[in-house]
């Protein structure tokens, strides 16, 4: 499989023209390039579901021709691009900032945004709290809607959702934005506020926003670290269960479930949160619920494992869907390989496991809620839950 990846990458370059055969042998840079593309094939249980072979190849091609006069950041952004074009469904492939194993250091500005159905809001910061609650309208005076049309093309993501998760952290990464062209530090906020934000590096943020639990998952909204959380609400007819991540034996989560679900009237499973784990720990949680009446919370940052659980949990369960589109594609592209580039420094992530979890034919690159409910700043800030307390409405029970 190796050597057959190689081959076909070898052929991929002697279709070039005569006149880029006759150019000087592969700089440092462009043999990076090449090396993801060999990596890709001999990786991906199936790299051209999105993009045909030769298309993805030709992009690959323009890539090494100019790769070596490009800035690091410039090549950071080119990878990011290269990389994204494997399309749908295929979020765990791709460059993420905030990966641990690049040689090179990343840095971010010192907030955390949130895209809500008004705007991006700062809803998190590093030594600002004074941001926290603020519109950001843009950045070097340029709109963000701008920068993040700019932006959007770099990020690798199942569907639409996961891509707005991640996009709001992709926009304050000083790489990508300078790899684009913008270079400017001026954040500009609402009521015409100006301030000049200082980044970073990677791990420094990383570490002052301990919820983001991995550096591939898609970002969300700030929230404990309680893996699991289970209370009876609305006086005690609602069984709510967070599970908030998809690891560890789920038996004991299972059995309290199943226990207290005895006494209430309506089960509510929130993974709004839930950015996936480990696919092998949900069984003990799927068999309890199994034929049950079940409410589930999704969300843009309802990933990876966490998809799995809800499309097995919709064929299992009498479920209605509550929120947002997940951040998940119910037959998903996952369990990825990391390949680092000696020359650029920089690491990208290669999708090896085709999850089927659905029906094979199944079109759906999301699950779509049956009950939608938008997040407002406004809401978020006053520390309401809309999706919740549609949740709990007498007419779904």
């Amino acid at each position: 499989m190796r050597r057959a990846a190689i081959v076909v990458g070898v052929l991929a370059l002697a279709g070039c023209s005569s006149e880029e055969q006759a150019t000087e042998p592969l700089s440092a840079a462009a043999r990076d390039v090449q090396l993801l593309v060999d990596r890709v094939e001999a990786i991906h249980p199936d790299p051209w579901h999105a993009i045909p072979a030769q298309d993805f190849k030709a992009e690959a091609r323009r890539l090494q021709n100019r790769v070596g006069e490009l800035s690091s950041a410039q090549q950071l952004v080119e990878l990011m691009r290269l990389t994204a074009l494997l399309g749908d469904r295929d979020g765990h492939s791709g460059v993420f900032p905030l990966d641990p194993t690049h040689e090179r250091p990343v840095h971010l500005y010192p907030i955390r945004l949130y895209e809500f159905s008004d705007g991006y809001y700062v809803v998190d910061a590093i030594d600002h709290p004074d941001l926290v609650g603020a519109r950001l309208f843009s950045i070097g005076g340029r709109p963000v809607e701008d920068l993040a049309r700019a932006v959007r093309p770099l990020v690798p993501a199942d569907n639409d959702l996961s891509r707005k998760a991640r996009l709001a952290q992709y926009l304050v990464v000083e790489e990508v934005l300078r790899g684009l062209g913008f270079k400017s530090s001026q954040f500009g906020f609402d009521g015409g506020r100006s301030v000049e934000l200082e980044p970073v590096e990677a791990r420094a943020y990383a570490a002052a926003f301990p919820d983001l639990f991995h550096p591939m998952v898609p970002q969300g909204l700030p929230h404990t670290m309680h893996d699991r959380v289970v209370e009876m609400l609305d006086g005690g007819r609602a069984l709510y269960a967070a599970y908030n991540v998809t690891l560890g034996d789920t038996t004991e989560f299972a059995d309290e479930i199943g226990r207290r679900a005895r006494r209430a009237q309506h089960v509510v499973i929130d993974v709004r949160n839930n950015p996936g784990g480990d696919n092998g720990t949900y069984p003990p949680l799927l068999d309890a619920l199994s034929g049950r009446e079940v409410t589930v919370l999704i969300s843009r940052t309802t990933f990876s494992a966490a998809g799995n659980f809800i499309t097995e949990l919709e064929r299992e369960a009498r479920v209605t869907f509550v929120g947002e589109p997940s951040g998940a594609s119910p037959n998903q592209y996952g369990d990825p390989v990391p390949v680092e580039l000696p020359a650029t420094g920089w690491t990208v992530h290669v999708a090896g496991v085709y999850w089927e979890k659905s029906t094979p034919d199944d079109p759906r690159l999301a699950i779509e809620p049956d009950i939608s409910v938008e997040l407002s700043s406004e809401d978020f800030f006053a520390g309401r839950d809309p999706v919740l307390s549609t949740a709990l409405r007498p007419t779904l029970r």
